[in-house]
């Protein structure tokens, strides 16, 4: 498991992207938010790596591989959201890749409170349904997976499990700003964005949880090796 001092050192070029990228959608800099955007994943994923590498630890190969797909293709739905569908898709696929890890990852159950996206999920829908056209079914499939995802987050730790709600908070917020007339300002946008972006670092650092150290090889291994 790794400490705080190697999460904080880890994390730092992501908590210092997000900050900017952050910075630059509550002053309204549409360009300049756009650009940074794409960085936040990508920082993300090398955090991942430099934890791993330099707190010498090992993350099942299985578990790895599916946190690594669901951290690029959360990367692909955030830079191709301005083609709505295609980004849904990315990251519906995302969403799939972190249900994985979380059955993969834990052996725990899912936590009994989780019966409450059921309630969420419907109300999302009513709510929106006046604004929604064609786009409906991939709307409804996407919030079904982002609720079992919440769900299974549950399995995890205190970390998965709150940043499986955050992200349920930020994707039910982006919604009614992407269908509605709500949530149109900068300010709210980076609510939605941080929520998203915290979401993101509380998952991944709940699954690093489950990393353990390497276990170094002895001198006389490596002399029979030889």
């Amino acid at each position: 498991m790794p400490r705080v001092p190697l999460l904080l050192g880890g994390f730092a070029p992501f908590l210092a992207v997000s900050i900017f990228h952050l910075a630059v959608k509550l002053a309204g800099l549409v360009e300049l938010d756009r650009a940074t955007k794409g960085l936040t994943m990508p920082a993300l994923l090398l955090g991942v790596v430099i934890v791993i590498l330099a707190g010498r630890l090992r993350l099942r190969t299985s578990v790895l591989a599916l946190l690594v797909a669901a951290l690029t293709l959360s990367w692909l739905g955030d830079v191709m959201l301005p083609f709505f569908l295609v980004g849904l898709s990315f990251f519906l696929a995302a969403h799939l890749a972190y249900i994985t890890v979380f059955h993969v990852g834990f052996r725990r159950r899912p936590s009994w409170w989780a019966i409450g996206l059921v309630p969420w999920f419907a109300g999302l829908l009513l709510a929106l349904w006046p604004y929604l056209d064609e786009t409906w079914p991939a709307v409804a499939l996407y919030g079904a997976a982002l609720a079992l995802m919440a769900a299974s987050a549950t399995r995890g730790n205190v970390f998965t499990t709150i940043g499986g709600a955050l992200f349920v908070a930020s994707d039910s917020l982006l919604a009614f700003r992407i269908f509605t007339p709500l949530f149109q300002t900068p300010p709210e946008d980076t609510l939605i964005m941080g929520l998203y972006l915290a979401a993101q670092l509380l998952i991944v650092i709940g699954v690093l949880r489950t990393a353990v150290p390497r276990i170094p090889r002895s001198p006389r291994a490596s002399v029979a090796a030889a």
